[in-house]
């Protein structure tokens, strides 16, 4: 052999090495950064399932409400934090997530299965109604932007826990709990004002409800437009207030008032009452507005057709008086009393709130002979705390 084929012979092997070794330590360097990349919280796949316990739970709602209980002082949530992973990595969507974990959560809240909705409600329990407490305490704690960030496959059942406390829902989301009250519940007997003069727990209580009294103003109010973020969701939650509309306009006197104001003491109870369902509602629309500013739903449009096959249908309240007290667990079971209609127009009349509530209360105020300067000036304070709420984004 040449001197030079001497020379390439002893060259080669020296460049496969460098080729090999320069191999070996790339491969070093992946298998470092990668677990590194993952420790530091880049894993957009990474998720948590529901515990096992929770397909038992979500079977037998008294032992939901038990193990999820988390006391009179909300201070045993441990068991809650688990089903929803409220901290750490996040529910997975599906079966095994936030299926699973949503429906054991409505057990506990509601007293009846997932399947079982359409059964007559019962009065809550104060079991039942800590957990709900505790679920919104937690979902939305820690929340510096104006949306949690819980998975949306949780969204269908919460809107159930929700709609199944719909006067206490819509009062957290309108105007807060009341200041001097500091217990997650409380029963039609203790939201009785001590002149009474009214209730601030229900405006017609039944005597034999307990309501839960969700955390603060701003916390309660993310986490529903969190949940209101999903068509399905918005759905149930807008059945429920517009149903909840209805029966109270036709528990008003064909003045407008509830049958205990006193007028000549300046005790106007309906008007509060009518602001907090416009407050609501407005809330609804803002959070759809917000849905697809977020990129959670492709556009309004879209999001409005999908309410639309969703809703149960529109409610009108009776041409007459009624004087009987459902329990409010039961208030978004009301079966609707006309067809939402389909297409584009149906659509947009029915995402229209005041469309909605002023169709509603112009129809019952001339159907009940409601003077007109009092129907005048109760939907002009509704029309002005539809736009204050409607604008606060």
């Amino acid at each position: 052999m040449s001197l030079l084929g001497r020379i390439r012979g002893a060259v080669a092997p020296r460049h496969v090495l460098f080729l090999v070794v320069g191999g070996v330590l790339a491969l070093a360097l992946v298998a470092v950064l990668v677990p590194l990349l993952v420790l530091d919280g880049d894993d957009p796949e990474a998720c948590s399932k529901a515990p096992v316990s929770a397909r038992a739970l979500a079977r037998d709602p008294e032992r939901a409400a038990k193990a999820l209980d988390p006391g009179p002082d909300i201070a045993r949530t441990a068991p809650l934090k688990r089903l929803l992973h409220s901290t750490g990595a996040p529910l997975c969507e599906g079966a095994d997530g936030t299926q699973l974990a949503g429906r054991a959560l409505v057990a506990a809240t509601t007293g009846r299965t997932v399947e079982h909705q359409r059964e007559p409600a019962q009065p809550h329990t104060e079991r039942q109604a800590r957990v709900a407490h505790a679920a919104v305490l937690l979902l939305g704690e820690g929340t510096k932007s104006y949306l949690p960030d819980f998975p949306l496959g949780l969204n269908p059942y919460l809107a159930q826990m929700f709609a199944s406390y719909i006067q206490d829902t819509t009062s957290a989301v309108a105007f807060g709990a009341p200041h001097d009250w500091v217990h997650p519940t409380a029963t039609d007997e203790e939201g009785e004002y001590g002149d009474g003069s009214g209730n601030w727990a229900s405006p017609f209580p039944q005597g034999h409800d307990v309501h839960v009294v969700f955390p603060d103003l701003d916390r309660a109010k993310k986490v529903v437009r969190r949940v209101a973020a999903s068509p399905s969701a918005f759905a149930t939650l807008y059945d429920a207030e517009r149903a909840r509309f209805a029966w109270y306009l036709e528990r008003l006197t064909d003045s407008a008032q509830e049958p205990r104001d006193d007028p000549e003491d300046g005790v106007q109870s309906s008007e509060m009452e009518l602001e907090r369902s416009a407050t609501f509602v407005a809330e609804l629309m803002a959070s759809r507005t917000v849905a697809v500013k977020d990129g959670l739903a492709p556009s309004l449009a879209e999001f409005d057709r999908a309410v639309l096959r969703h809703t149960r249908g529109l409610y009108h309240p009776a041409d007459h008086q009624l004087r009987t007290r459902p329990s409010a667990a039961a208030l978004a079971q009301r079966r609707p009393d006309a067809s939402a209609g389909s297409g584009k127009r149906a659509a947009e009349r029915l995402m229209d709130g005041r469309v909605q509530l002023f169709a509603v209360f112009d129809a019952w105020a001339k159907e009940r002979g409601v003077p007109a300067g009092r129907a005048e000036r109760l939907r002009l304070q509704m029309d002005a705390r539809y736009a204050n709420a409607l604008n606060l984004l």
